[in-house]
């Protein structure tokens, strides 16, 4: 593996538990098995490293969301499901195949003021806008605001349970019931589309 790679993975982790502000560029490197001048080399800095940590999953989930976003608007109708698979499903796909502490980390910017959240809320603008015309297809009797709101409440939702996939299989073992994770998706889908069709 690259050095550029293990300092790319060692970051992913330690952002998802620590947060961005809570994690030196000493402890990624230690972390990574390399020395601080190597992220000077390979990213120029922290910030730098954060932006190329951001992109390089979402553009994976931005493809193939895409593709999903293209088959709704060709087609002549579609559902909420639908809707919801497209915003789900390419999130899903990264958490579950071992980009969960990626996801975590989006998770967490989500969730605060940190300056990279712009970042986040860059590479997905224009796929925001598209699902924003694909809802307001579906419910053209609600306010924009409604739109918005049952849009956002999705995207911090899907990042919250895919970015702790264990935590909600935790959560749902006190009550001795058990939920794999690819069943944990799909109340997820469920969640989802219920707020967008309701």
């Amino acid at each position: 593996m690259s050095t550029e790679r293990r300092i790319l993975l060692a970051a992913e982790r330690l952002f998802a538990e620590r947060g961005v502000d809570g994690v030196s560029l000493r402890a990624v490197m230690a972390a990574a098995g390399t020395n601080v001048a190597a992220v000077h080399y390979h990213f120029g800095s922290k910030d730098a490293l954060v932006e190329a940590l951001i992109k390089e999953r979402s553009e994976a989930i931005s493809a193939k969301r895409a593709a999903l976003l293209d088959r709704l608007e060709g087609a002549e109708t579609f559902t909420a499901r639908q809707l919801a698979e497209a915003f789900v499903d390419p999130v899903a796909e990264v958490a579950l195949s071992g980009g969960e502490a990626w996801v975590s980390f989006v998770s967490s910017l989500i969730n605060s003021t940190h300056p990279a959240m712009t970042l986040v809320t860059h590479e997905f603008f224009e796929q925001a806008r598209r699902f924003t015309k694909l809802l307001q297809t579906l419910h053209p009797q609600w306010p924009t605001a409604k739109v918005l709101f049952r849009l956002s409440q999705a995207m911090t939702l899907t990042f919250q349970v895919l970015g702790d996939i264990e935590g909600v299989q935790r959560t749902i073992a006190v009550s001795k019931t058990e939920l794999s994770r690819t069943e944990v998706v799909e109340q997820l889908l469920d969640l989802v589309t219920a707020s967008l069709e309701a």
